[in-house]
């Protein structure tokens, strides 16, 4: 019988250097919006728990809680905004406009229903929270709607900066528009299982919220109607939080 022979064959790699490059493309966004959310949770936590001390701005702890949280988080937009803007900046300047349209289109019409829809939805949603915790508007409330409003406005932006800029700017031209919302829909409600919303039906919520502001996004090649759409809905979240923090003293 004749030895054995044992030949080695040189195999070609670069043909994969392309699709690899094109999927570290599309991966990288989709890491750093989730990178993000749980940065903003794992921030949440440690506030909770103490290990990280909020800032004294209220004799209220909900209070203190609140506007540390929004600070640190507002941070970590902007970081997120940065990424954009180097990881591709054709896509960060189209996208990123605070203005609700470029043009006449059907958002025009879509915009206003969808705000009155949403906000009457999370208007219900809350109004049972408040009602059985004894919540109500007074004098206290009022004092507190500044910070109602500047904690909605803080929340709405770092949420769709994380979420939703950095996934439809990310994957603009990369995937296809209903891919990239599905995308987003699923960050958004699966970080809302624990949120306001909460529960499956939070997260189920807030998909679909997600869905139509990332497609709104795309659209509108702006983040104007998310950022108020999602604005509004904080704005009902928080203000029903003031009511029962009024209706406790």
């Amino acid at each position: 019988r004749s030895p054995r022979v044992f030949t080695f064959r040189y195999t070609d790699f670069s043909g994969l250097e392309i699709p690899m490059i094109k999927l570290s493309r599309i991966a990288i966004p989709i890491l750093v919006s989730a990178m993000g959310i749980s940065l903003a949770a794992a921030i949440a936590l440690l506030l909770g728990n103490g290990t990280i001390s909020t800032w004294a701005i209220s004799e209220n702890k909900e209070i203190n809680f609140s506007f540390t949280l929004q600070v640190m988080v507002l941070v970590v937009s902007f970081a997120a905004i940065g990424f954009v803007y180097f990881f591709d900046k054709t896509s960060f300047k189209t996208f990123f406009r605070l203005r609700t349209s470029r043009e006449e289109n059907d958002w025009n019409t879509l915009g206003p229903v969808l705000a009155i829809g949403f906000t009457l939805g999370t208007t219900m949603y809350m109004s049972f929270a408040v009602t059985s915790k004894h919540g109500v508007i007074n004098g206290q409330f009022w004092k507190l709607l500044p910070l109602v409003l500047l904690f909605a406005a803080t929340n709405a932006w770092s949420e769709e900066i994380i979420s939703r800029f950095v996934i439809v700017a990310g994957l603009y031209g990369k995937l296809s528009s209903s891919v990239i919302c599905w995308i987003s829909a699923v960050i958004f409600g699966g970080s809302h299982f624990l949120g306001t919303p909460s529960g499956i039906f939070g997260v189920m919520m807030a998909g679909l919220m997600g869905w139509i502001l990332a497609k709104s996004m795309i659209e509108t090649k702006a983040l104007g109607w998310a950022l108020f759409i999602h604005f509004l809905q904080d704005v009902v979240i928080f203000g029903g939080g003031a009511m029962i923090i009024a209706g406790t003293r």
